[in-house]
């Protein structure tokens, strides 16, 4: 079903998935927004990636281009492997170009990222939608620079949510022929909530705020950064995120437990998993906090938490305070800001019940 794919986006994960991809025999296109050109610079003329670790190989791709049209004209499946940040221009500039029998992916969603496009192609005129995919994490730990990419794990288990849910059953086992490590979600957004990164970066980077500034790159993210203090303000987040899923109907699990399931750690104790788990140890933080670990994690995962918390009627006090924080530190309000909301989707005003049926059936009640 999948032979011919577009990735859009060439950073660490845009490269990855295109080399993993292409060496499973897939054709793979791989397209960069032009003002990040210089990504595409070494593979634009050789065509190829070199991945080494968990994936490995020389990977031949059929063309690495700055023209979108080109790129997904053709393709079956269109992998949207950028930062949420970009997921608005990116379904901008898709809108007239992509088809209804497409599908497009997005590796990851950032928590509903897939309702963001799904809103913005309504917004653009888009009559027919495409299948839209949300995985809950990047199938990869990975770093790429030029023609090369290392990719320190392959991730085992990835919960992926398809909108409309009832599409599931139809385009799942392709999807999986992909990825032996997809796991079925009942709707996008329980995919969604199953993305552990609001959970873990927002607590490591703004309680080591002082030495990500001072340091950066010198120190080790997640080694240095989780002492058993800000374990602990992981799992406070962890239970909020657990609690807006549980009162939704869908299961959950630690967010620890799920790190051990997908390979990047050994323990699933909150402290253990983050500073001594093998996939996480030898990431280095950045070096500032103009980064997607406030403007992402915090300006659209934490946010999305508290809108969902008060049409549940579920306590997110961390996450609030979190947002609070992160504006302060960032000098970027988040909450005026609005980027991930059940607002900013077009879904205010809904039942529980509502948001749950237009969720596997794609379809807006009337007056949404």
């Amino acid at each position: 079903m999948f032979d011919t794919i577009a990735v859009i986006g060439a950073g660490n994960g845009g490269k990855a998935s295109a080399a993993d991809l292409a060496l499973q025999g897939k054709r793979v296109r791989l397209f960069e927004l032009p003002e990040y050109a210089g990504n595409l610079e070494a593979v634009a003329q050789s065509r190829r990636l070199i991945a080494t670790g968990a994936v490995a190989g020389e990977a031949e791709l059929e063309r690495a281009t700055t023209d979108l049209e080109a790129a997904i004209s053709g393709a079956e499946l269109l992998l949207v492997c950028t930062q949420a940040p970009a997921h608005d221009r990116v379904a901008r500039i898709l809108a007239p170009l992509v088809r209804p029998e497409q599908v497009v992916v997005l590796s990851p969603g950032s928590t509903g990222g897939t309702l963001h496009f799904a809103n913005v192609f309504r917004q653009m005129g888009v009559e027919r939608l495409p299948i839209l995919v949300e995985l809950s994490t990047l199938p990869y730990g990975c770093r790429a620079s030029g023609e090369s990419v290392r990719v320190f794990v392959k991730v085992g288990r990835v919960k992926y949510g398809v909108l409309p849910g009832r599409e599931t059953e139809r385009i799942g086992p392709a999807l999986e022929a992909l990825y032996p490590g997809f796991v079925r979600s009942e709707s996008v957004l329980e995919a969604g909530l199953n993305n552990g990164n609001p959970v873990i970066h927002p607590a490591v980077t703004l309680l080591n705020a002082a030495r990500i500034e001072k340091e950066g790159a010198a120190m080790y993210f997640y080694r240095d950064g989780v002492s058993p203090a800000v374990a602990r303000a992981i799992e406070a987040l962890d239970g909020e995120r657990m609690a807006i899923l549980r009162t939704l109907g869908y299961p959950a699990q630690p967010e620890p437990l799920t790190c051990v399931q997908q390979g990047y750690a050994t323990a699933s104790g909150y402290l253990e998993c983050y500073s001594q788990g093998p996939g996480f140890i030898d990431f280095r933080s950045p070096d500032t906090l103009d980064h997607r670990y406030l403007h992402e994690d915090i300006g659209m995962g934490l946010l999305f938490y508290t809108s969902l918390g008060r049409l549940l009627g579920v306590p997110t006090p961390l996450s609030d305070a979190f947002v609070t924080m992160g504006s302060a530190l960032s000098g970027i309000d988040y909450r005026a800001r609005n980027a991930r909301s059940l607002d900013s989707l077009g879904l205010s005003g809904m039942t529980v019940e509502a948001l749950k049926e237009y969720l596997q059936s794609g379809v807006l009640p009337p007056g949404a």
